[in-house]
C-alpha cells in the first residue's frame, strides 16, 4: 500500500503538467475554431451588405464598412475572446500588464526590424517561386480566399486602409498571437510556443500568397517577444512592416501615379501631380534599400541565432508529442477542416452565390 502511494506522489506532478496541457491544447484548438468560424462570418456580412447597400451607398462607404467588418471579425473579436478563454480578464491576472510592458532594451529590439523584413521577403520571394512552378504562371491567389480586399477605390479608402494595416492589425494580432497564445504556450516550451504561434500567425491570414512570408514573420516576432518579455517592441516592428504596403496602396491609389505606372510616361500629368509622382518614386527605391538590407541582416541575425540554444521546458515530453497533442484534440481537427476550407474558398463562393 505504501509503495503504491509512493508511485502515486512522484508522478503526479508529471501527470498534473500533462493535464495542463491538455487543457492548453483544447483551448487552443478551439480559439482557433472560433477565429476560423468569425472569419466565415465576416465573409458572409461584407458579401450581405454589398448585397444590400451597393448603389445605395458610395464606394468609399461600402469599403471603409468592409475594412471595419473585417477588423471586427478578424482582430477585435477573437483578441476578446481569446482574453477570455485565457483569463486574461480575471481579477488576479497581471498578464495584461507584463504583455505591454515596455522593455528596458526596446529600441534595440525594434532595431530588429530590417532583419524581419529581410526574413519575410526571402520567404515572400521562395513562395512566388513555388507558385509560379505549381501554376506555371497563372496567378494563384484565384483559388484562394481572404477576407479583406486590398484594393481601395480613393484616397479616402487607402488613409483609413493604412489606419487599418499600422494601427488595428499589429496592436490585435500581436496581442493575440505573441500575447495570449504565446504567452499559454511558454511554460511547455519557448520554441515550442514560438514555432506554433507563427505558424497559426501564417495561417491566420487565410490565403498562399501570404502564409509564408507571414508564419517566417511570426516566428521573428515570437523569437523577440519571447527575449523582452513584452509585445511593445513586436507591435510596432508588424506596424513599420505593414506601413510599407500601406504607404505604397496609398501612392497607387493617386490617379497619376496609376497613370504613370500603367502607361510608364509623364506627359500627360500635370506639373502640380509631378510631386506625388516623385514621391513614388523615391517610396519605391527606399523599399528596394529596406529589401537588399533586409535580407543581409536576415542572413547575420539567423547565423547569429543559430548559436543560441532555446532552453528546455518540460524535456520529458518532446515537441513531436506536443504537437501530435494539440492538432489531435477535437476543437484542432475541425479547425483544421476550417483552415481548408478558407484557404480553398468553398465558404466564400457558396455565400456569395447563396447572396447574389
Amino acid at each position: 500500500m505504501d509503495e503504491n502511494t509512493e508511485i502515486i506522489t512522484e508522478e503526479t506532478p508529471a501527470d498534473n503538467r500533462l493535464g495542463d496541457f491538455k487543457k492548453i491544447a483544447f483551448k487552443t484548438g478551439l480559439f482557433v475554431t472560433i477565429s476560423f468560424l468569425l472569419r466565415i462570418a465576416a465573409t458572409f456580412l461584407i458579401n450581405g451588405f454589398y448585397a444590400a447597400f451597393e448603389g445605395i451607398l458610395s464606394e468609399t462607404a461600402l469599403y471603409i464598412i468592409h475594412l471595419v467588418l473585417s477588423a471586427l471579425c478578424l482582430q477585435i473579436a477573437p483578441s476578446v475572446i481569446g482574453a477570455a478563454m485565457f483569463g486574461l480578464f480575471s481579477n488576479k491576472s497581471e498578464k495584461l500588464k507584463e504583455i505591454y510592458k515596455i522593455p528596458n532594451r526596446c529600441l534595440k529590439a525594434v532595431s530588429n526590424f530590417a532583419a524581419v523584413y529581410g526574413m519575410g521577403q526571402i520567404a515572400n520571394i521562395l513562395t512566388m517561386l513555388v507558385m509560379l512552378l505549381i501554376t506555371g504562371g497563372n496567378d494563384l491567389n484565384d483559388s484562394f480566399n481572404t477576407a479583406t480586399s486590398l484594393q481601395p477605390p480613393d484616397m479616402a479608402s487607402a488613409w483609413f486602409l493604412l489606419f487599418t494595416l499600422t494601427v488595428i492589425a499589429p496592436v490585435f494580432e500581436e496581442f493575440i498571437f505573441r500575447g495570449v497564445l504565446m504567452d499559454a504556450l511558454k511554460p511547455y516550451g519557448n520554441g515550442f510556443a514560438i514555432f506554433v504561434t507563427g505558424i497559426l500567425f501564417g495561417i491566420y491570414h487565410g490565403n498562399f500568397n501570404q502564409l509564408f512570408y507571414t508564419a517566417t514573420i511570426g516566428i521573428a516576432l515570437g523569437y523577440i517577444a519571447n527575449v523582452t518579455g513584452s509585445v511593445f517592441p513586436t507591435t510596432i516592428i508588424h506596424a513599420m512592416f505593414n506601413a510599407v504596403s500601406g504607404i505604397l496602396l496609398l501612392l497607387m491609389t493617386t490617379p497619376s501615379v496609376q497613370n504613370y505606372v500603367m502607361n510608364g510616361s509623364t506627359e500627360a500629368i500635370p506639373d502640380g501631380d509631378m510631386i506625388m509622382i516623385l514621391a513614388f518614386g523615391l517610396f519605391m527605391v527606399t523599399a528596394l534599400v529596406l529589401i537588399l538590407v533586409g535580407v543581409v541582416c536576415a542572413v547575420l541575425k539567423i547565423k547569429q541565432i543559430k548559436r543560441y540554444k532555446v532552453p528546455k521546458v518540460w524535456g520529458e515530453v518532446s515537441n513531436g508529442r506536443k504537437t501530435a497533442m494539440l492538432v489531435l484534440t477535437i476543437p484542432s481537427v475541425i479547425a483544421v477542416l476550417l483552415i481548408i476550407d478558407t484557404f480553398a474558398g468553398f465558404s466564400d463562393t457558396l455565400i456569395t452565390k447563396l447572396l447574389t
